[in-house]
This record gives structure tokens, C-alpha cells and sequence, in this order.
């Protein structure tokens, strides 16, 4: 059975207000309780971790000068109190930190605290004049504001109002009973100043309000772009389906699923960071279908309160797994043009000199029919300084052979003919010693498209 932590401190009953009864500052005590513990406890049980910052903007001059000071900040506290300042709240007062860091200390958390609501305690300071800063232990300090009838606009009066008694603290500090919240991480720069951790993520209830989660949001939907893009032009071109074009499919479903809501995430700014999470943790697990070394019990859990750890975790597993190349057993060589008709390249894989097989691909502006029986007799496979002299000569190169089925290793291409390359003769000799390859295709195959393909044996 789930039971809220809090339950015994929530006041869920209502005052029943009656003729004659004599009214005193309980009733309307406990009448305001009961609102702000209804509104608390439904969005806490409708909503996943309900707090957090909505917005933030720290003093980056200040902190270099040694103290912590607020420009702007505005959310939800763990115990469900809103805040917006300086708008609707005044600001804590700047913390000077310089004595409070340790020289061996990497960085320190800075607290957004505030003292707890005490049941049938003291909540109130009442004799605070307006200009001063709030003190002491009580949660509220008495504030008279001159406010006027909303109805009429007239008829002023003294309300007394409760200022938020805000303060900022270090996690190095005793917070006793404070309800706090992390809103910064301070580290030293290379020159031994302080600084903001731009790395840092603190609890937050909107994406739009973590920088860092709209930088690895923006990055993310960039980079499944990009890999999406890809993979979509190398499946559009194939014709058939061997084992790593099926593989590529799954990849490709992968990511076009993540990429939706992620780019929708990314325009809205306002969803939770729990959304975000949910939605790269999916891909994360999806991920882990392309590789034997992760599983997805590894994936870290959401962490509201650490939510720098469980993103930084995420986002390396996503970027590693998205980089990892699919198994294949198939090689190409890369060719380069070297002048009208011939193309170089270097053998840089020693493998590709051992048990295995050797396949020209070639896709010319002629028919197929031609292509299958010119290509062994006019192309001229060899190394890039034998293949001149072949050309000269008019001599064969290494025998071509057509392949109507090439090897399943090869991601066949559309209009793309294959040929078996025998490795016999003087030219296979002089490539093991060179490892360069050179491909002679005369004009007679107008703006041609070459691969050199190695299937390695298994």
C-alpha cells in the first residue's frame, strides 16, 4: 500500500462555518491550510516528484567576487510552498561563501532553504518592519501592505502580510529542519575563482528551466537526426535484405521512434524532466538490442533530487551505442579518382589481405545487360602503377568474374552489378606489396560508381 511521508501533517478537513458562531484568526487559519494542503496533496499524488524550479537566474559577477546572490528564481518546494522572486517574493539575502569552501573541496551545493510550516507552532514573526531582512527560526514574517478594496478601488487598509523567511545555505552547513532545495553547484575555475557548474542540474518541475537539459535535449535530437538521416539513405539504396540490413532496419526504428516525442519535448520546453527521462530510457533500452555488453537493468533510475547523475548517464550510454558500428563481415576500400579513368586506394586493413573474397561494384549510365558483359573485358583491376601500364599495353588485369548473387555480406545497391576479383597473378603479388589497389573504367562507362568490397572469411 503507498503511504505519503507527509500524510500526518496535511489538514484535509474543511471548517464548517455556521450562524452565530464567533470567529477567530483559527477559522480562517485553518480554512487557508485546508486549501494550500488539498492543492499539495493532489498534485503530489497526481504528479511525480511535484517540485522543483520552474525558472532561474544566478549572479554570475557576484559569485566571481566570492558570494552567492539571486537574480531571479521561482518553483515549488519539496513541501509544496510556491515561490517567485523577486516578483511576488523578496530575494534571500547574497551569502558570502569564500570562508565556508574547503581548498580541498571540488565544489559545494548551493541551498534554497526555508523553515519548516509547524503545526500548532510558531510560523510568524510579527514585529519585523518591512525593509529588514527576515530572521529567526519562524517560516513567515509580518509584512503591512496597503491594499485596496478589488471591488470598489477604494476604501484602503493595512493588511499584514507573511514574507517568506528565504535563505541561502551550503551543503556544507547544518540545514537542521529546513525544507531545502539544491539550486546551484560552485566549483573553482583554472584560476582558483569560483564559478557556476554549467554541468550541474538542479530539481526542477519544467525542461525550460535546466539549461543544461535543453543543451542535452537540443544535442540529442541533432545527433538522431543526423543518424536517422543516414541510415534511411543507406536502406533507401539497398535491394534486398541481408542479416545487417535488417539490423540497420531495427536501428533506424529505434531512433525514428525516440525523435518524435523528443523533438515535441524540445518545442514545448515546459514537460517534466521525468518525461525526458522515460522517453531517452527508452531509447537506452532499445539501444542495448545492438550490443552485448549492456543490458537494461544497467540503465540509471530517475533521480529527482540527482538528476545531473541519471542524465550525464544516459546521454553517454545513448551517444556510445549510437556510434557503435553494426557487425559486419564485409570491408570497403576506399577509391579516389587519379586522373580521367583510373582510381586508387589503399589496402589500410591487413585483413583484407588474408582468407577472403574479392568484389568490384560498379553502377554506370549503360544498361545491366552491358554492364555484365562488358565490365570483365574493358575494366582493369590491378595496382595503381601496374594498371597504367595494363592500359598501354592493352593487357588483362585480374580476372573479373560476374556474380548474379553477390556474397550476403554486401549491402547490395540498386542498378549495381558485382564481379568476383581473382587474387592469382603478378598483380595480387605486387598488391600484397604495395596494399594500394588501382581500377581502370574507360569512358565507354560514363560517370561511374565503384566499390571495392572485401568479404572476409568467417
Amino acid at each position: 500500500m503507498l503511504k505519503y511521508a507527509d500524510s500526518h501533517m496535511k489538514l484535509l478537513s474543511r471548517v464548517v462555518w455556521s450562524e452565530g458562531m464567533h470567529l477567530g484568526p483559527h477559522h480562517f487559519q485553518v480554512q487557508s491550510r485546508y486549501f494550500e494542503d488539498s492543492i499539495q496533496f493532489a498534485t503530489s499524488a497526481l504528479w511525480f516528484a511535484s517540485y522543483g524550479l520552474a525558472g532561474l537566474e544566478l549572479d554570475a559577477d557576484a559569485l566571481y567576487n566570492g558570494s552567492v546572490s539571486l537574480l531571479h528564481a521561482r518553483g515549488i518546494l519539496p513541501d509544496g510552498l510556491p515561490f517567485n522572486m523577486p516578483e511576488c517574493d523578496d530575494l534571500p539575502q547574497p551569502r558570502a561563501i569564500a570562508d565556508l569552501i574547503p581548498p580541498t573541496r571540488e565544489g559545494v551545493l548551493v541551498l534554497l532553504g526555508i523553515p519548516p510550516l509547524r503545526p500548532n507552532g510558531l510560523n510568524c514573526t510579527l514585529d519585523v518592519r518591512s525593509a529588514a531582512p527576515v530572521q529567526g527560526d519562524a517560516r513567515y514574517a509580518s509584512e503591512p501592505k496597503i491594499l485596496h478594496d478589488e471591488i470598489s478601488g477604494v476604501d484602503e487598509r493595512t493588511v499584514q502580510l507573511g514574507r517568506k523567511n528565504l535563505r541561502l545555505l551550503l551543503d556544507t552547513e547544518p540545514a537542521h529542519d529546513l525544507v531545502t532545495i539544491p539550486i546551484a553547484r560552485v566549483v573553482r575555475d583554472g584560476a582558483g575563482h569560483f564559478a557556476y557548474d554549467p554541468a550541474f542540474v538542479p530539481p526542477v518541475v519544467q525542461i525550460g528551466a535546466s539549461p543544461r537539459l535543453l543543451q542535452l535535449l537540443q544535442q540529442m535530437v541533432e545527433i538522431l537526426d543526423d543518424k536517422g538521416s543516414a541510415l534511411s539513405r543507406d536502406a533507401g539504396a539497398s535491394r534486398d535484405f541481408s542479416t545487417r540490413e535488417i539490423a540497420a532496419f531495427w536501428l533506424l526504428h529505434a531512433i525514428n521512434s525516440a525523435l518524435a516525442p523528443l523533438r515535441h519535448l524540445l518545442i514545448a520546453k515546459r514537460g517534466h524532466p521525468e518525461e525526458l527521462f522515460v522517453e531517452l530510457s527508452r531509447l537506452s533500452g532499445a539501444l542495448c538490442t545492438f550490443s552485448l555488453d549492456s543490458h537494461p537493468r544497467d540503465l540509471p533510475l530517475y533521480d529527482h533530487q540527482n538528476l545531473t547523475d541519471c542524465f550525464t548517464r544516459l546521454e553517454s550510454h545513448i551517444r556510445i551505442h549510437l556510434e557503435t558500428v553494426l557487425p559486419t563481415n564485409c570491408i570497403a576500400i576506399p577509391l579516389e579518382a587519379a586522373g580521367d579513368c583510373f582510381y586508387e586506394g589503399k589496402i589500410t586493413d591487413p585483413r583484407c589481405l588474408g582468407n577472403s573474397r574479392w568484389v568490384l561494384g560498379i553502377r554506370a549510365g549503360v544498361p545491366d545487360a552491358e554492364l555484365m558483359t562488358q565490365v570483365p573485358q574493358l575494366v582493369k583491376v590491378c595496382t595503381p602503377v601496374f594498371v597504367r601500364e595494363l592500359v598501354n599495353r592493352a593487357l588483362p588485369g585480374m580476372p573479373l568474374t560476374h556474380l548474379p548473387v553477390p556474397p550476403a555480406a554486401i549491402s547490395t545497391q540498386v542498378e549495381t552489378q558485382y564481379f568476383g576479383i581473382s587474387r592469382t597473378g603478378p598483380c595480387w603479388n605486387h598488391m600484397l606489396q604495395t596494399r594500394q589497389v588501382g581500377v581502370y573504367v574507360p569512358s565507354a562507362f560514363p560517370n561511374p560508381e565503384l566499390q571495392v568490397l572485401v568479404v572476409l572469411d568467417s
